[in-house]
C-alpha cells in the first residue's frame, strides 16, 4: 500500500517534518503526527487513544493490547503488525493496510472502516475476530481469502472485493453484501439466507445493483430470503425474487437454492 511521505505531509501541515507537536501521550509519543514511522517499534500496551496519526507507518510494530480507541489512523500501514488485544473502537481507519496483521482479540466496534486491505489478515483469527473487523468495512479488500466454513453472519461489507475467495460452507446470513464482488469465488454450500444483496435508489427509478457473482461456484448455496434495499441508512428492504437476482447478479446462479 502506498505510504504517506514527508512530501505528502506538507499537504496537511505547514511544517516540513513528519513529526507532530502538541501534548504527548504515553512513552513520549506525539498526540498529532502525519507520516510518522513507528516501524518495528515496541508499543505493547501503549495508550494512543484519541491520537491523530495520519499515514503513519506501523509495519511489524508490536501494538499488542494498545489503546487506540477513537484514534485517527487514516491511511496508516499496519502490515505484519501485532495487534492482538488492541482496541480500535470508534477509530477512523479508512485506507489502512492490515495485510498479515495479527488481530486476535482486537476490537473494531464502531470504527469507520473503508478501503481497508485485509488480505492475509483473517488467517488464524477466530470467527468472532473476523466479524469484529468486518462489522462495517466498506469497500474492503479480501481477495483470495480463505473463509471456508466460517460464521460471518451479520457482517457489513458493502462494496467489498471478495474475488476468488475460498468460502465453501461460509455462513453469511443476514450480512450486508450490497455491491460485493464475488467474481470467481468458491461459494459452494454457502448460507446467504436473509442477506442484503441488491439495492436501488429514488423509489426504484434508478437501476438495480446487486452483488456480482460472475464465474462464482454457487452450487448448493442458499439464497432464500435475500433482500433488495432502497435509500440510505436505515434501509427499507424487501424480499428479492429469483428473476431479479439472476438478472442483476451477472450469473445464472446454477445449482443454488434461490428465493
Amino acid at each position: 500500500m502506498h505510504r504517506f511521505t514527508c512530501v505528502v505531509a506538507l499537504i496537511f501541515v505547514a511544517a516540513g517534518a513528519c513529526v507532530g507537536t502538541a501534548r504527548s501521550v504515553g512513552r513520549g509519543l506525539p498526540n498529532n503526527c502525519v507520516g510518522c514511522s513507528f516501524e518495528g517499534r515496541d508499543l505493547h500496551g501503549a495508550d494512543l487513544s484519541g491520537v491523530s496519526y495520519v499515514g503513519a507507518d506501523f509495519t511489524h510494530a508490536n501494538l499488542r493490547d494498545a489503546n487506540l480507541r477513537g484514534a485517527n489512523l487514516v491511511g496508516s500501514d499496519f502490515e505484519g503488525a501485532d495487534l492482538r488485544g488492541a482496541d480500535f473502537r470508534k477509530g477512523h481507519l479508512a485506507g489502512i493496510d492490515l495485510r498479515g496483521a495479527r488481530i486476535t482479540g482486537a476490537r473494531f466496534d464502531g470504527a469507520d472502516m473503508a478501503g481497508v486491505d485485509l488480505r492475509g489478515t483473517l488467517a488464524g483469527a477466530s470467527d468472532a475476530d473476523a466479524r469484529s473487523v468486518l462489522s462495517r468495512c466498506v469497500g474492503c479488500d479480501l481477495r483470495g481469502a480463505s473463509l471456508e466454513n466460517r460464521d460471518l453472519s451479520g457482517i457489513g461489507i458493502v462494496g467489498a472485493d471478495l474475488r476468488d475467495v475460498k468460502a465453501r460452507g461460509v455462513r453469511l446470513s443476514e450480512a450486508d453484501l450490497q455491491g460485493v464482488d464475488f467474481g470467481g469465488a468458491d461459494l459452494r454450500d454457502a448460507n446467504l439466507h436473509g442477506a442484503r444483496l441488491c439495492s436501488r435508489n429514488d423509489g426504484g427509478a434508478q437501476p438495480i445493483g446487486c452483488a456480482d457473482f460472475r464465474d462464482a461456484n454457487v452450487n448448493g448455496a442458499d439464497f432464500r430470503g435475500t433482500l433488495i434495499c432502497e435509500g440510505r441508512s436505515p434501509h427499507t428492504c424487501t424480499a428479492l425474487d429469483a428473476a431479479t437476482l439472476r438478472a442483476h447478479a451477472r450469473s445464472g446462479l446454477a445449482g443454488a437454492t434461490l428465493p
